[in-house]
Protein backbone atom coordinates (compact mmCIF):
# COMPACT_ATOMS: atom_id res chain seq x y z
CA UNK A 1 0.00 0.00 0.00
CA UNK A 2 1.22 3.56 -1.16
CA UNK A 3 -1.43 6.39 -0.48
CA UNK A 4 -0.58 10.14 -0.64
CA UNK A 5 -3.62 12.54 0.39
CA UNK A 6 -3.89 16.19 1.79
CA UNK A 7 -6.58 17.54 4.09
CA UNK A 8 -7.85 20.58 5.82
CA UNK A 9 -7.12 21.34 8.82
CA UNK A 10 -9.18 23.06 11.53
CA UNK A 11 -8.03 25.79 10.66
CA UNK A 12 -7.79 25.78 7.36
CA UNK A 13 -4.32 25.04 6.57
CA UNK A 14 -3.54 22.00 3.99
CA UNK A 15 -1.26 19.32 5.51
CA UNK A 16 0.00 16.11 3.20
CA UNK A 17 1.30 12.32 4.31
CA UNK A 18 1.83 9.85 2.92
CA UNK A 19 0.98 5.91 3.41
CA UNK A 20 3.14 2.93 3.77
CA UNK A 21 3.37 -0.74 4.35
CA UNK A 22 0.27 -2.61 5.06
CA UNK A 23 -2.99 -0.23 5.90
CA UNK A 24 -4.13 -3.07 8.31
CA UNK A 25 -0.67 -3.10 10.19
CA UNK A 26 0.67 -1.58 13.20
CA UNK A 27 0.07 1.96 12.86
CA UNK A 28 3.33 4.25 13.50
CA UNK A 29 3.90 8.31 12.52
CA UNK A 30 7.24 8.87 11.20
CA UNK A 31 8.73 12.40 11.84
CA UNK A 32 11.96 12.99 9.76
CA UNK A 33 15.20 15.33 9.80
CA UNK A 34 15.13 18.55 9.43
CA UNK A 35 15.18 20.02 6.63
CA UNK A 36 12.74 17.47 4.78
CA UNK A 37 9.70 16.19 3.41
CA UNK A 38 8.22 13.04 6.07
CA UNK A 39 6.46 12.46 3.69
CA UNK A 40 8.48 11.03 1.01
CA UNK A 41 11.03 9.87 3.68
CA UNK A 42 9.02 7.74 5.37
CA UNK A 43 8.60 5.93 1.61
CA UNK A 44 12.08 4.38 2.73
CA UNK A 45 10.27 1.74 4.98
CA UNK A 46 7.75 0.55 2.19
CA UNK A 47 8.89 -2.85 1.39
CA UNK A 48 10.44 -3.45 4.75
CA UNK A 49 6.67 -2.02 6.88
CA UNK A 50 4.83 -4.13 3.88
CA UNK A 51 6.73 -7.10 5.08
CA UNK A 52 6.19 -6.83 8.74
CA UNK A 53 2.74 -5.92 9.56
CA UNK A 54 3.21 -1.70 10.25
CA UNK A 55 1.27 1.08 8.53
CA UNK A 56 3.84 4.00 7.88
CA UNK A 57 2.50 7.29 8.16
CA UNK A 58 5.03 10.19 7.04
CA UNK A 59 3.61 13.96 7.48
CA UNK A 60 5.22 17.31 5.67
CA UNK A 61 5.64 19.87 9.11
CA UNK A 62 4.03 23.21 8.55
CA UNK A 63 5.48 25.26 5.65
CA UNK A 64 7.39 21.69 4.03
CA UNK A 65 6.66 19.47 1.28
CA UNK A 66 2.92 19.89 0.21
CA UNK A 67 1.77 21.36 4.18
CA UNK A 68 1.40 24.98 3.99
CA UNK A 69 3.19 27.37 6.54
CA UNK A 70 2.01 28.35 10.20
CA UNK A 71 4.07 30.98 11.01
CA UNK A 72 2.49 30.83 14.86
CA UNK A 73 3.43 27.18 15.01
CA UNK A 74 5.72 25.66 18.14
CA UNK A 75 6.80 22.46 18.99
CA UNK A 76 3.49 21.64 20.31
CA UNK A 77 1.12 22.70 17.80
CA UNK A 78 2.41 20.12 15.95
CA UNK A 79 0.73 17.79 18.33
CA UNK A 80 -2.55 18.52 17.11
CA UNK A 81 -1.68 18.09 13.41
CA UNK A 82 -0.65 14.90 14.19
CA UNK A 83 -3.99 14.35 15.78
CA UNK A 84 -6.18 15.49 13.34
CA UNK A 85 -4.28 13.59 10.92
CA UNK A 86 -4.61 10.47 13.19
CA UNK A 87 -8.72 11.05 13.41
CA UNK A 88 -9.04 11.54 9.80
CA UNK A 89 -7.59 8.25 9.15
CA UNK A 90 -9.48 6.58 12.21
CA UNK A 91 -6.81 5.96 14.35
CA UNK A 92 -7.38 5.92 18.20
CA UNK A 93 -3.32 5.25 18.73
CA UNK A 94 -0.27 4.86 17.73
CA UNK A 95 3.49 5.10 17.50
CA UNK A 96 6.06 7.63 16.74
CA UNK A 97 9.47 7.75 15.76
CA UNK A 98 11.46 10.51 14.97
CA UNK A 99 14.59 10.76 13.44
CA UNK A 100 17.07 13.73 14.06
CA UNK A 101 14.97 17.05 14.14
CA UNK A 102 11.81 14.62 14.04
CA UNK A 103 13.01 13.76 17.81
CA UNK A 104 11.78 16.93 19.54
CA UNK A 105 8.24 16.41 18.04
CA UNK A 106 8.40 12.77 19.35
CA UNK A 107 8.99 14.61 23.09
CA UNK A 108 6.08 17.02 22.42
CA UNK A 109 3.52 14.20 21.56
CA UNK A 110 4.64 12.27 24.50
CA UNK A 111 4.45 15.07 26.77
CA UNK A 112 0.97 16.06 25.47
CA UNK A 113 -1.12 13.01 24.56
CA UNK A 114 0.96 9.91 26.11
CA UNK A 115 -3.04 8.72 26.15
CA UNK A 116 -2.91 8.18 22.32
CA UNK A 117 0.81 6.28 21.83
CA UNK A 118 1.46 2.45 21.98
CA UNK A 119 5.13 3.49 21.77
CA UNK A 120 7.77 6.21 20.91
CA UNK A 121 11.33 6.42 19.76
CA UNK A 122 13.86 9.36 19.32
CA UNK A 123 16.93 8.46 17.20
CA UNK A 124 19.53 10.34 16.66
CA UNK A 125 17.48 13.21 18.02
CA UNK A 126 18.32 16.80 18.30
CA UNK A 127 17.78 17.85 22.60
CA UNK A 128 16.47 21.34 23.58
CA UNK A 129 19.45 23.63 22.75
CA UNK A 130 19.15 25.70 25.66
CA UNK A 131 20.10 22.86 27.74
CA UNK A 132 23.75 23.83 29.62
CA UNK A 133 24.72 20.10 28.00
CA UNK A 134 23.29 20.47 24.94
CA UNK A 135 27.32 21.92 22.94
CA UNK A 136 29.32 18.85 24.50
CA UNK A 137 30.53 17.38 21.73
CA UNK A 138 29.43 19.71 19.49
CA UNK A 139 31.85 20.79 16.87
CA UNK A 140 32.81 24.64 16.97
CA UNK A 141 31.28 25.58 13.51
CA UNK A 142 28.12 24.31 14.73
CA UNK A 143 27.78 26.15 17.89
CA UNK A 144 29.05 28.93 16.83
CA UNK A 145 25.87 28.86 13.47
CA UNK A 146 23.50 27.92 16.94
CA UNK A 147 24.45 31.08 18.11
CA UNK A 148 24.17 32.86 14.99
CA UNK A 149 20.65 31.66 14.67
CA UNK A 150 19.27 32.25 18.40
CA UNK A 151 20.76 35.78 18.38
CA UNK A 152 20.10 36.70 15.23
CA UNK A 153 16.80 34.55 14.37
CA UNK A 154 16.37 36.76 11.21
CA UNK A 155 19.15 35.30 9.82
CA UNK A 156 17.17 31.44 9.50
CA UNK A 157 16.14 32.33 6.14
CA UNK A 158 19.56 33.31 4.74
CA UNK A 159 21.27 30.39 5.95
CA UNK A 160 18.65 27.87 4.77
CA UNK A 161 19.18 29.47 1.39
CA UNK A 162 23.21 28.30 1.58
CA UNK A 163 21.61 25.27 2.66
CA UNK A 164 19.72 24.32 -0.27
CA UNK A 165 22.25 26.00 -2.91
CA UNK A 166 24.68 22.97 -0.90
CA UNK A 167 21.56 20.36 -2.09
CA UNK A 168 21.63 21.52 -5.49
CA UNK A 169 25.18 21.55 -6.24
CA UNK A 170 27.07 17.83 -6.26
CA UNK A 171 30.61 19.26 -5.56
CA UNK A 172 29.47 21.22 -2.14
CA UNK A 173 27.58 18.22 -1.11
CA UNK A 174 30.27 15.67 -1.84
CA UNK A 175 32.40 18.51 0.81
CA UNK A 176 29.73 17.75 3.28
CA UNK A 177 29.46 14.14 2.53
CA UNK A 178 33.20 13.55 3.60
CA UNK A 179 33.09 15.32 6.66
CA UNK A 180 30.94 12.36 7.82
CA UNK A 181 31.76 9.49 9.91
CA UNK A 182 32.70 6.82 7.13
CA UNK A 183 29.41 4.66 7.95
CA UNK A 184 26.80 7.68 6.99
CA UNK A 185 29.06 8.50 3.94
CA UNK A 186 28.27 5.07 2.89
CA UNK A 187 24.84 5.44 3.36
CA UNK A 188 24.75 8.50 1.19
CA UNK A 189 26.89 6.68 -1.46
CA UNK A 190 24.36 4.21 -1.54
CA UNK A 191 23.16 5.37 -4.91
CA UNK A 192 19.73 4.96 -4.03
CA UNK A 193 19.51 5.90 -0.30
CA UNK A 194 21.99 9.12 -0.81
CA UNK A 195 19.19 10.55 -3.66
CA UNK A 196 16.44 9.79 -1.50
CA UNK A 197 17.80 11.87 1.08
CA UNK A 198 18.97 14.34 -0.83
CA UNK A 199 14.98 14.50 -2.39
CA UNK A 200 13.47 14.59 1.11
CA UNK A 201 16.40 17.51 1.61
CA UNK A 202 14.79 19.44 -1.16
CA UNK A 203 11.10 19.12 -0.88
CA UNK A 204 11.06 20.77 1.91
CA UNK A 205 12.17 24.04 0.53
CA UNK A 206 9.35 23.60 -2.38
CA UNK A 207 7.74 26.82 -1.31
CA UNK A 208 11.03 28.55 -0.75
CA UNK A 209 12.71 28.74 2.62
CA UNK A 210 10.19 30.44 4.31
CA UNK A 211 8.86 27.08 5.77
CA UNK A 212 12.30 25.19 6.72
CA UNK A 213 13.53 28.89 8.76
CA UNK A 214 9.67 28.97 10.57
CA UNK A 215 11.08 25.57 11.70
CA UNK A 216 14.34 26.68 12.43
CA UNK A 217 13.99 29.20 14.83
CA UNK A 218 11.10 27.31 16.71
CA UNK A 219 14.09 24.39 17.32
CA UNK A 220 16.21 27.40 18.67
CA UNK A 221 13.30 28.63 20.90
CA UNK A 222 12.38 27.16 24.62
CA UNK A 223 9.90 24.16 23.69
CA UNK A 224 7.35 25.29 25.85
CA UNK A 225 7.51 21.86 28.48
CA UNK A 226 10.56 20.56 30.09
CA UNK A 227 11.65 16.99 29.42
CA UNK A 228 11.02 16.09 33.18
CA UNK A 229 7.50 16.51 32.80
CA UNK A 230 7.07 13.79 30.23
CA UNK A 231 5.64 10.14 32.03
CA UNK A 232 5.80 8.17 29.04
CA UNK A 233 8.64 6.20 28.45
CA UNK A 234 10.95 6.89 25.30
CA UNK A 235 13.46 4.82 23.59
CA UNK A 236 16.39 6.57 22.89
CA UNK A 237 18.29 5.12 20.13
CA UNK A 238 22.02 6.40 19.37
CA UNK A 239 25.18 6.13 17.19
CA UNK A 240 28.13 6.60 18.79
CA UNK A 241 29.90 7.84 15.87
CA UNK A 242 27.35 10.50 15.85
CA UNK A 243 28.96 14.08 14.37
CA UNK A 244 25.46 16.01 13.60
CA UNK A 245 23.79 15.49 17.10
CA UNK A 246 26.24 14.69 19.98
CA UNK A 247 25.92 11.94 21.74
CA UNK A 248 25.17 14.38 24.73
CA UNK A 249 21.54 15.11 23.20
CA UNK A 250 20.80 11.24 23.76
CA UNK A 251 22.06 11.78 27.47
CA UNK A 252 20.12 14.67 28.27
CA UNK A 253 16.62 12.38 26.66
CA UNK A 254 17.41 9.51 28.73
CA UNK A 255 17.93 11.56 31.93
CA UNK A 256 15.34 13.88 31.98
CA UNK A 257 12.63 11.44 30.71
CA UNK A 258 11.27 8.70 33.82
CA UNK A 259 11.35 5.46 32.30
CA UNK A 260 13.59 5.81 29.17
CA UNK A 261 15.74 3.56 27.55
CA UNK A 262 19.09 4.63 25.88
CA UNK A 263 20.60 2.57 23.13
CA UNK A 264 23.96 3.79 22.26
CA UNK A 265 25.56 1.81 19.36
CA UNK A 266 28.86 1.25 18.86
CA UNK A 267 30.43 2.07 15.20
CA UNK A 268 26.67 3.72 13.77
CA UNK A 269 26.10 7.03 13.05
CA UNK A 270 23.97 10.15 12.44
CA UNK A 271 22.10 7.72 9.79
CA UNK A 272 23.26 4.50 9.68
CA UNK A 273 21.85 4.06 13.15
CA UNK A 274 18.36 4.43 11.55
CA UNK A 275 19.27 2.39 8.55
CA UNK A 276 20.70 -0.23 9.95
CA UNK A 277 18.56 -0.45 13.13
CA UNK A 278 15.47 -0.14 11.55
CA UNK A 279 13.97 -3.72 12.51
CA UNK A 280 14.62 -3.21 16.57
CA UNK A 281 13.90 0.75 16.51
CA UNK A 282 10.18 -0.63 15.10
CA UNK A 283 9.90 -2.95 17.54
CA UNK A 284 10.49 -1.05 19.95
CA UNK A 285 7.49 1.06 19.56
CA UNK A 286 5.26 -1.87 18.74
CA UNK A 287 2.53 -2.88 21.38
Amino acid sequence: MTHQDLITLEDGRIIAFSEYGDEKGTSIFYFGGFPGSSRLEAGRFHEFATANRYRIIGIDRPGMGLSTLDKNRSILSWVKDVEQVADYLKISKFSVIGHSGGGPFVAACAYTIPQRLNGAAIVSGMAPLDHPESKIGMARGQIIANGVIKTFPWLAPLMLKLNLMMLKNPKMMEKAIKQLPDVDQAIFRNPKIGSELIKSSLEAFRDGVGGPACELKILFKPWGFDLKDINFPIIIWHGALDTQAPISHAKIYANSITGSQLKIIENEGHLSVLINHIEEIFSDVSP
